[in-house]
């Protein structure tokens, strides 16, 4: 009975977490400032950038960051239960949930499936399986390429086990439920057990979802103003400002120093940072972290320049940390093949938009951002040497080796050539914006600093690509080098010197 009860709570907060993203995609409204990952940032941000420069002269911006208190544990539920009514209680609503599988084959042959759910209503609701797989095709499902779409029962623990292809959930009946997920959490403090009154239960992949959707609320009903001719993000509980006026700025700024108790909101003084003065007696005392007009402001992992808009990643969190605590790998079956595999896969995942945007960042700031991201991936590669089993040294097959990094610049330069479709990079002769040559050179360059460093373990690589190196001077016009060394300059690049492998 108890197991039963149990599937049939986790069943239905995996149809109110349906349901909920299901009408967030439908009113994108629904979450004012909120950026649901690095994609969403990096659009928002590019749509901005884009528009500030349409105007001529970019002009002076003030920026804000903000870190939200409590965050969670804040928000009243009163408020909560409120916003989400507005979203799901029609009586009108009825909600048609459907799980399917999508079988597909990798480039390396090996078959992979993925469950997923579809939500629809009255409106949207395709009965039969061809009209619904023409219904994602049409949607601009890339990921269908390629695959077989299962259609798959749904098994109901409710009232015994029931089966069906599609399952009806009326908005009300939902909407109890999600009261009663809410309103009947229960926490074990010290041994005890207490009923939570205030904040959204966490531990659940709808947590973040309806903080997001409290908070849209309260952005799309209180912060607009703030947001004029600017642009206000909100990573979680991470809110960025970008304004060209300063009375939004300090508006802005006010209002969440005074807080915003009808939502829950305040902010920690102690990670509040702003790139323009601030009278203490406009906070009541308060002061919050004052940067320069003209700085890398660093928000959610990136470091934006605030004249020029352009975008570095922050690898300040880097230090201190091993890198090979973060990156293991299968050490006894085809380790060489494994630990180059996970190399290209952590390569492809650092190779972001926000980074890579010709149209965002300048070429100067792209070869930084481009050196970086191979100086990381210089790391990894050591750290993955290290865990080689004790008879795959380096020294006994170098040309393996060798390939790796030859790879990590073409994987690199494949990933930048798709971020900037439509644009020539390079030509023959190592000509062009920014041929495969110049990309080649980063990282070999990468390399050598890093791998200099423990010249005893990687004496055997460090001749051939310097070797290489020196081919790719030669071939590279003047000013590209000129560029591309003013990239690798030391200075800036200071932040990973104290990582610890």
């Amino acid at each position: 009975m108890a197991r039963a009860q149990a599937e049939n709570f986790t069943h239905r907060l995996k149809t109110l977490f349906s349901v909920l993203n299901y009408e967030r995609t439908k009113h994108p409204n629904l979450l004012g400032a909120t950026a649901l990952g690095l994609n969403d940032i990096y659009r928002t941000w590019r749509t901005f950038v884009l528009h500030v420069r349409t105007l001529g002269r970019t002009p002076r911006m003030y920026f804000v960051k903000a870190d939200v208190a409590g965050a969670f544990d804040a928000i009243p539920q009163d408020k909560l239960v409120e916003v989400v009514a507005n979203i799901i209680r029609h009586p009108e609503n009825t909600y048609y949930v459907r799980q399917y599988a999508v079988v597909q084959r990798d480039s390396q042959g090996q078959v992979h499936k993925s469950f997923r759910r579809q939500v629809s209503t009255t409106s949207d609701f395709q009965p039969y399986m061809d009209q619904f797989v023409a219904h994602l095709q049409g949607s601009g499902d890339s990921t269908l390429r390629n695959s077989v779409v299962i259609e798959q029962v749904l098994r109901l623990p409710i009232h015994g086990p029931h089966l069906t292809f599609s399952m009806n959930e009326a908005g009300r009946s939902l909407f109890d439920f999600f009261q009663h997920f809410v309103r009947n959490n229960i926490m074990k403090i010290g041994g005890r057990c207490y009923v939570q009154r205030q904040g959204i239960p966490q531990g659940s992949s709808l947590s973040t979802l309806l903080f997001s959707l409290c908070f849209g609320d309260m952005e799309n009903k209180l912060l607009t103003e703030v947001q004029q001719d600017g642009l206000l993000l909100r990573f979680v509980d991470d809110f960025l400002l970008v304004t060209p006026h300063l009375v939004q700025a300090k508006a802005f700024l006010r209002a969440l120093v005074h807080g915003i108790p009808e939502y829950g909101c305040t902010i920690n003084l102690e990670k509040t940072m702003v790139n323009f003065p601030v009278e203490t007696g406009a906070l009541d005392g308060a002061a919050p972290h004052q940067l320069p007009a003209r700085c890398l402001f660093p928000w959610c992992g990136l470091l934006l320049d605030t004249q020029t808009l352009e975008v570095f990643c922050d690898y300040t969190s880097y230090a201190q940390t091993s890198v090979k605590a973060s990156l293991t790998f299968q050490r006894v079956f085809k380790a060489g093949r494994n630990m180059r595999d996970k190399l290209l896969a952590a390569l492809r995942l650092k190779c972001h938009s926000l980074f890579l945007d010709l149209q965002v960042n300048s070429l100067q700031t792209v070869c930084i951002n481009v050196y970086k991201i191979f100086l990381l991936q210089a790391y990894r590669f050591h750290a993955c040497v290290l865990q080689l089993p004790f008879d795959q040294h380096v020294r006994k097959n170098p040309a393996f080796f060798l390939d790796i990094i030859a790879n990590t610049a073409s994987c690199c330069y494949s990933v930048l050539k798709v971020k900037n479709a439509g644009m020539t990079l390079g030509a023959k002769g190592a000509l062009g914006l920014f041929p495969l040559e110049a990309a080649r050179w980063l990282c070999y360059q990468a390399f050598l600093i890093k791998l200099d460093g423990h010249s005893a373990v990687y004496k055997c690589l460090l001749g051939p690509l310097r070797a290489a190196q020196k081919q790719l001077c030669w071939k590279l016009p003047g000013a590209t080098m000129a560029t591309l060394k003013a990239a690798a300059d030391p200075a800036l690049s200071t932040d990973f010197q104290t990582i610890l492998d």
